[in-house]
Parts: structure tokens; C-alpha cells; sequence
């Protein structure tokens, strides 16, 4: 069962994420330009590298990672330098936890999954949810678990809703 649920690298960072604590410098400087998801995005993709940026958009390495138009401005602005893109794990990890923590938060999604999900222990995820306020303004996020067709449906949901009984 905890098998089906996605790993941590797997979660989808959110479109509203905003900076904050695991951002470095540069990241926050990048994010004043595009957006912080994008930030993230290359971060993910790129961190540990040394990558150039050339002034021709379309010849950049980031064109199959960003938006056509995230990568104009990145070529506008960083063109002809070579970017020492950070790791940023702190960052991607803070970011890609939060609709999970939020869900946990919401009784969407009990504690010892979301631990499974982002590779802790059911009392760190406790203490995320409950005493902290990571996660405050993110979206829920709760993993759809593949349905096995070979299983029967112990309790089939009706065709027709039943009559309603009204008394006398």
C-alpha cells in the first residue's frame, strides 16, 4: 500500500510557491525577474552546474524546462554569462512538502502517509502540521491511488439513490 504513494522528488512543485527560508541570494535574485516556480524549476534541473546562458533564446539549455517567454528574459538578462545555478535542496524540499503538509492539515491525508511521501517520521509531519506555519497558504495535494480492476467493490455505490422514507 505505502508503495503507491509518489517519493518526495516526485511531488510537483506548486505554481503559487513563494521564496523564503532555503532561498540563496541568487535564487532570490532570479525570482525577481521570473517566477519563482521557474526558480525552482532550473534549481531542480540545473543544481551543481555551472550553465551558460547564451543571448539567443533558442539556443539555450533551458528551453526544455521553462516557458518560451522565461527563457527570453533569462537570455536578456543573464545572456552571455555562465550561471552557477545552486542546489537548492532546502528550497525544492520545502516547496514540494507544503501541499502535503497542507493536506495533512485539511484531514485530507493522514500522518504516517505524508511521512512515506517526504521521507520523514510521522512526528516531524506532526510537527509541521501542527505547530508550525509551513504550508499555511498552499494547495492540498492528495495522491490518487491506482484502483487494481482485478479487486471487487466490497461496497458497490448504489445505481439509483434510494427513496427517501418520509414518516407519518
Amino acid at each position: 500500500m505505502a508503495d503507491d504513494l509518489p517519493r518526495l522528488a516526485d511531488l510537483p512543485i506548486p505554481d503559487d510557491v513563494k521564496p523564503g527560508r532555503g532561498w540563496s541570494p541568487f535564487m532570490l535574485e532570479m525570482a525577481a525577474h521570473i517566477r519563482p516556480k521557474h526558480v525552482l524549476m532550473l534549481v531542480d534541473r540545473f543544481g551543481g552546474q555551472d550553465v551558460y546562458v547564451p543571448i539567443a533564446p533558442e539556443k539555450s539549455p533551458f528551453t526544455d524546462v521553462l516557458p518560451p517567454e522565461t527563457v527570453a528574459t533569462l537570455a536578456r538578462v543573464y545572456g552571455r554569462e555562465k550561471l552557477e545555478i545552486p542546489t537548492g535542496r532546502e528550497a525544492l524540499a520545502r516547496a514540494r512538502r507544503a501541499p502535503v503538509i497542507a493536506a495533512v492539515r485539511a484531514g485530507k491525508l493522514n500522518k504516517n502517509d505524508a511521512a512515506r511521501m517526504i521521507g520523514s517520521n510521522r512526528r516531524y509531519v506532526a510537527h509541521l502540521a501542527n505547530q508550525t506555519n509551513e504550508a499555511d497558504d498552499a494547495p492540498i495535494f492528495v495522491p490518487k491511488r491506482p484502483v487494481d480492476t482485478r479487486q471487487l467493490e466490497m461496497f458497490p455505490e448504489p445505481s439509483d439513490p434510494p427513496a427517501p422514507v418520509h414518516p407519518e
